[in-house]
């Protein structure tokens, strides 16, 4: 993602955030006010409590994590539905991790304190891996790798069962005996067509994702997520949404790439250029067009509308 492309006081990209109390106290600790502007990306409800009409005034939501918590804030039928952890196979290739290879793991609430052992006993799991990371790019790509190379993911981290659903690992919500904001995994389990059941155990887990998750678990096309990010997107991680939800073919992503490279299109400036909404945008606009006709005169009609649409959308 590059800069905002609408005006907001604030951005929440992820989590279980909208909720009344939240959106007054985001604002009066960000900008010292009880009024302002807050824009969701996909997001969900905390709670199945509607949003006051005057706090809902304030905020603009781009999507919605699923389909309770659209209906919650009575956005269209429409709306993008789909947690933005799903994107994650878009923007890392896991590796595999040998410890974690073939195994059954737990992950455990963030705020769970009981001790590796307790759970381990608990879970029935192989392996416990803890959700805290340091915030840094590579400390987040190291447990996407342990995730993907699970057997399998028994889970009391929503998020946890997100990046496992993401990565196409089975996995179970997890019944450790304290369940947190349960609206969040009713509405996530709805966004991804299963039941919201709640394993006791590793073996439990498995036959709950073996008989009542695996034959109905259907993933939200992921483009439409990117599409209404209320942030400019550079134009190769859009290409491999497209191809990723069948809506261009793999041959075809890879010649756009290449001609919106010839074009210089991966520059955070050039994309927020050609993406801005100004008088001189549109100036440019038929000369850009034409140059699209001409690098990818070679590919298909469709091609083109998608080069098209990825730079003036």
């Amino acid at each position: 993602m590059l800069h905002p492309r609408v005006e907001a006081d604030i951005y929440r990209l992820v989590g279980s955030v909208i909720d009344n109390t939240w959106i007054l106290r985001d604002l009066r600790h960000t900008i010292g006010s009880r009024s302002g502007h807050v824009a969701f990306w996909c997001c969900g409800m905390r709670t199945n409590v509607a949003l006051d009409p005057k706090v809902q005034a304030m905020c603009s939501f781009f999507g919605a994590r699923g389909p309770l918590t659209r209906d919650l804030l009575k956005l269209p039928k429409d709306t993008a539905i789909g947690d933005p952890g799903l994107l994650a196979p878009l923007f890392h290739r896991p590796s595999n991790v040998p410890q974690y290879e073939g195994r059954v793991i737990c992950i455990p609430h963030i705020q769970d304190v009981k001790s590796d052992a307790e759970l381990l006993k608990m879970s029935g799991a192989d392996l416990i891996l803890r959700p805290e990371i340091a915030p840094t790019e590579g400390e987040l790509r190291q447990i996407l790798d342990k995730i993907a190379s699970a057997s399998f993911l028994l889970t009391g981290a929503l998020h946890a069962a997100i990046i496992a659903c993401a990565y196409g690992r089975p996995f179970a919500y997890w019944d450790n005996g304290h369940l947190d904001i349960p609206f969040k995994w009713q509405d996530f389990a709805s966004s991804v067509n299963i039941p919201c059941i709640f394993a006791k155990n590793a073996s439990e887990g498995i036959k709950t994702y073996r008989e009542s998750i695996s034959p109905h678990l259907r993933i939200p096309p992921l483009s439409p997520i990117l599409e209404v990010c209320p942030f400019f997107i550079r134009p190769s991680a859009l290409l491999r949404a497209l191809a990723h939800d069948g809506r261009l073919p793999i041959e075809d992503a890879r010649l756009a790439a290449q001609a919106l490279e010839d074009l210089n299109c991966f520059k955070p400036s050039t994309v927020y250029q050609l993406q801005d909404r100004s008088a001189e945008y549109r100036a440019k606009r038929d000369r850009m067009q034409h140059i699209i006709r001409v690098r990818a005169g070679r590919t298909k009609e469709a091609l083109k509308k998608a080069i098209r649409k990825i730079i003036f959308r």
